[in-house]
């Protein structure tokens, strides 16, 4: 029975929370809603196209040798190279993944811990789709770990938005077991 009314406690708080009117703490958050995306979006397609005009596709600069480079390489693949030449479903599904993700940071707008690394991940999603979408479904990688991989700016985005979602979960769990314990 408790279940039935926090579930509709939840549901009345989603539909206060959207009868809300406008005041300075939702347009806030709604300007970072729309700014940490774009900002990192425009961080990676500006990378993207100083590498573009500076560099061919093939050249090495090796700025930290053995730990660093910046190698400008094609990839038509996702991470790791996965799903090469399959443009047509890594569009979709990074369309998917940044809807789903605005959906989820709409309704956990009040979790900070929460939203800032799924705007991460949106920011650096969109940085790969303008590639795919207006290169021919290739993405421009310069950013080389050898040994691991070359990325880009957007790449990077989408690890440090997960590594940051990841920390978080394993945190709230950890807390969550204590809270526990101290309750038994």
């Amino acid at each position: 029975m408790p279940k039935i009314k926090y579930k509709i406690k939840k549901e009345k708080k989603i539909i206060e929370i959207l009868d809300m009117p406008l005041d300075k703490n939702k347009v806030k958050f709604f300007s970072l809603f729309i700014l940490i995306p774009l900002i990192l979006t425009l961080i990676d397609q500006f990378t993207k196209i100083i590498v573009n005009h500076y560099m061919a596709v093939g050249d090495e600069i090796r700025v930290i040798p053995g730990l660093f480079n910046i190698n400008f390489v094609i990839n038509t693949g996702a991470a790791l190279g996965i799903f090469e030449d399959m443009t047509f479903f890594l569009v979709i599904i990074s369309s998917f993944m940044i809807i789903f993700l605005y959906f989820l940071a709409y309704h956990d707008y009040k979790n900070k811990h929460t939203v800032i690394p799924e705007l991460v991940i949106i920011g650096g999603a969109f940085g790969n789709l303008i590639d795919r979408i207006f290169i021919e479904g290739k993405v421009r990688d310069f950013l080389e770990v050898p040994f691991f991989a070359v990325m880009n700016f957007a790449d990077w985005f989408v690890s440090i938005g997960i590594g940051l979602l990841v920390i978080k979960y394993i945190y709230y769990y950890k807390k969550s077991d204590k809270i526990e314990e101290k309750n038994e």
